[in-house]
């Protein structure tokens, strides 16, 4: 495990400051929630979570027309978050990667009853889109 967990974001959005977060300093993970199209995170740095970050990256929201739910956006949150912390052992620093905003969409019926394409390949009509995150804000 590295010794910082990189966030690129600062307290403002836009600012252009990328947070490290000491990741010994971390107590555990307070929250995961998804609500009007925005993912927030909340990692707490003592035991009494008086001392928190938390971090933001709108534009990752359930659609009905990808078939996600906001519990699948915070699952992905989640899965970004513990790759980071597990990420660069013996490392300095660690980057938490962005999350998926929109998945990609592979076309219908493009032949083989293994939905692939020809030549076994599958064609996408749509690609992946990834939410960057905005803020980082500590609380001390």
């Amino acid at each position: 495990m590295a010794q910082f967990l990189k966030v690129n974001a600062g307290p403002v959005a836009s600012d252009g400051i990328e947070t490290l977060i000491p990741i010994s300093k971390i107590a555990g993970i307070s929250s995961v929630t998804n609500a009007a199209n925005v993912t927030t995170i909340v990692i707490k740095t003592d035991s009494t979570a008086t001392s928190l970050y938390t971090i933001a990256v709108p534009g990752v929201t359930g659609a009905a027309s990808q078939n996600t739910t906001s519990a699948m956006r915070e699952k992905d949150a989640t899965d970004a978050l513990n790759a980071a912390l597990a990420a660069n052992p013996g490392g300095v620093v660690s980057t938490l990667n962005a999350v998926p905003a929109f998945y990609q969409v592979p076309v219908t019926g493009s032949g083989g009853s293994d939905g692939k394409g020809q030549s076994g390949r599958t064609v996408i009509t749509t690609a992946a889109t990834f939410a960057q995150y905005t803020t980082c804000i500590y609380t001390p």
